[in-house]
């Protein structure tokens, strides 16, 4: 196994960030068997902060914990997409609205930085940074919502979405159209259109889970 360089506050949090890497990397397939003691031997880690990282990423639904905390990697499922994205669509609608009347020039500067880091990271083909700022990019727009309960959410259901996402970008042409995207919203802000900015930012989730429900039709 290739260990990474990047620095962590715990052995929990390595263990989390590794075994997300390789579930997202397929090297740990849905369904696959999640021994504690295989994973613990290949990360050079105990088996606590294995155990640690597998009830942390149940959380997030990359991996399903049973009754007996048996783990496997949880399956794609294109109904749990469409209930979460259902959820999202109408909460990032409401949060442009209550932000749009709070952004600004340094808003606008903020994007165009995270639009930079992402285009460089794909150009580095870089994929974990490239999720890092795509996250920060589309938070900002919600951040000044005014209501931390809606904020957290969208926070929350943001990163449970992390699997489709990722597996969104597999699809041909999806990573080109997704930057065209992120651009297309700065431009909606320049121009203070709210209701253009909310319609492509809607438009955008909808083609997320459009390639996921390709890329699966195409497997089964």
């Amino acid at each position: 196994m290739t260990v990474r360089t990047q620095r962590f506050k715990s052995a929990a949090d390595y263990a989390t960030a590794e075994i997300r890497h390789l579930i997202m990397a397929g090297d740990l397939i849905p369904g696959a068997r999640l021994d504690q003691e295989d994973l613990a031997e290949k990360l050079d880690v105990s088996r606590h902060p294995v155990r640690q990282a597998l009830e942390r990423l149940s959380e997030r639904g990359f991996v399903e914990l049973t009754p007996n905390r048996s783990a496997r990697v949880a399956a794609l499922s294109v109904v749990d997409m469409n209930e979460m994205y259902d959820v999202r669509q109408i909460l990032e609608a409401s949060a442009v609205g209550r932000s749009f009347p709070r952004y600004g020039h340094e808003l606008v500067q903020q994007l165009e930085g995270l639009d930079a880091e992402m285009t460089r990271a794909l150009s580095e083909k870089k994929y974990d940074p490239y999720m890092e700022a795509n996250r920060s990019f589309h938070l900002k727009m919600y951040e000044d919502c005014n209501n931390h309960y809606l904020f957290r959410t969208i926070v929350s259901l943001f990163d449970l979405s992390e699997r489709y996402q990722r597996t969104s970008l597999q699809q041909p042409g999806r990573l080109t159209q997704s930057s065209l995207d992120h651009r297309n919203m700065i431009e909606a802000i320049k121009r203070n259109e709210k209701d253009e900015l909310i319609r492509l930012i809607l438009n955008h989730n909808a083609l997320t889970q459009e390639a996921v429900r390709l890329l699966l039709d195409n497997q089964s």
